[in-house]
């Protein structure tokens, strides 16, 4: 195995991926503040622990370890080994054990970042029933991971042993491991994935805005190739030299697809330059009456929280913004108050032309009154708003 072409992908992916992490964390918080903080907002710092200590251990796995672990041994490799080479491949085989459970720790931690996301996303509507049977069944499958990782040799100390060969459930890399773990990714991951559809596919949108939030939405779609092409090249292919380097690509690509719906924002002019496209983009300000002709509402439908976002907010990164991913209604002025400012105006005309002065005013006001019924389409396209 040539290792330094491996060591600089491990360095480059992990230099992105977390790249992507702190855009995500800087772009929630100048847009929400650290109070607007949800649930996916906490859990992403522990993923990008995992994804630190996963990249540590690929380093050592391959420059200290040198890449070896027992499942590339033979029969007779195993039984001819001078005991002196021993320590070398029970340490390798320890580290490429805890490789893979970090693996898939990181991925399970992103299923959650992205669920509490949809979560947030769905409030109000009918697929929010959905999220949190989701959520149990994904941390129902986290388990069964765990469990296999754990209980399929026995004792576990035999998944490091040289001689006696303990069998082929007792090396670090198997079938067990391997296709257990794509089978509860697959399906978890689907699962995800169809979340978003049942509200994305009757918007009244145009084509292009739809087929963008399906392209945004169905990322996921390359988790699961990339889980695919990882027990491919390590059985099918017979490239288990590489398996290690397989599991770091793929947790890039869970990296990758999680936080790239959340710096969207970022490439929206009014995040740089606080306009005011969804009046979430600048600072908050005091509704008036008259004058201000925009009012953001929040995605949380507690009305708490829409009154304080009509409050306003502090900026920094301790206050309270308004969610980023609220849709702006554009109110008409008071008539009553253009009817008011104009009498004035004319009042005080007369003031200054003398009190012989005698004006008729004569107002006109057409009121058109239109009602429409808000619906789950209606909640849906308002959230959306901001992506695409």
């Amino acid at each position: 195995m040539d290792f330094t072409p491996n060591i600089v992908e491990i360095y480059t992916l992990y230099g992105i991926g977390s790249c992507l992490i702190f855009a995500r964390i800087a772009c929630r918080t100048k847009l929400v503040g650290v109070r607007g903080w949800h649930p996916d907002d906490y859990i992403i710092f522990l993923s990008w622990a995992l994804y630190t200590a996963v990249t540590v251990v690929a380093h050592v796995f391959i420059i200290v370890a040198g890449g070896k672990h027992t499942s590339l041994l033979t029969h007779d490799q195993r039984r001819l080994m001078p005991p002196s080479q021993v320590p070398a491949w029970v340490y390798g085989s320890k580290i490429f054990m805890l490789g893979q459970m970090l693996y898939a720790s990181i991925v399970w931690s992103l299923k959650f970042n992205m669920l509490f996301f949809y979560r947030r996303i769905t409030r109000g509507l009918w697929v929010e029933k959905l999220i949190i049977p989701t959520l149990a069944f994904v941390a129902m499958t986290g388990i069964a991971v765990l469990l296999v990782f754990t209980c399929t040799c026995r004792p576990f100390y035999k998944l490091w042993q040289v001689w006696p060969d303990p069998g082929d459930h007792c090396e670090p890399q198997n079938y067990v491991f391997f296709l257990s773990v794509l089978l509860m990714n697959m399906v978890t991951d689907l699962i995800i994935l169809l979340i978003p559809v049942p509200v994305i596919a009757p918007l009244h949108a145009s084509l292009p805005r739809r087929l963008g939030l399906y392209a945004l939405f169905g990322l996921g779609v390359f988790c699961m190739i990339a889980a695919v092409l990882r027990v491919v090249f390590v059985f099918a292919l017979n490239q288990s030299g590489i398996s290690a380097m397989w599991s770091i690509r793929e947790d890039f690509v869970a990296v990758f697809v999680g936080q790239a719906p959340m710096v969207r924002p970022i490439f929206s002019r009014g995040f740089w330059t606080g306009g005011d496209r969804n009046d979430s983009y600048g600072k908050g300000s005091k509704a008036k009456s008259f004058g201000n002709r925009s009012a953001g509402i929040e995605l949380d439908s507690n009305p708490d929280h829409s009154r304080h976002s009509r409050k306003g907010s502090s900026a920094g990164f301790g206050g309270k913004k308004k969610d980023p991913y609220s849709v702006t209604q554009i109110m008409s002025e008071s008539q009553e108050e253009i009817v008011a400012g104009r009498a004035g105006d004319l009042e005080r005309g007369r003031d200054a032309a003398g009190d012989d002065m005698h004006l008729t005013v004569e107002v006109k006001r057409v009121v058109h009154v239109e009602s429409r019924e808000t619906t789950p389409e209606n909640k849906m396209e308002q959230r959306v708003e901001g992506w695409v």
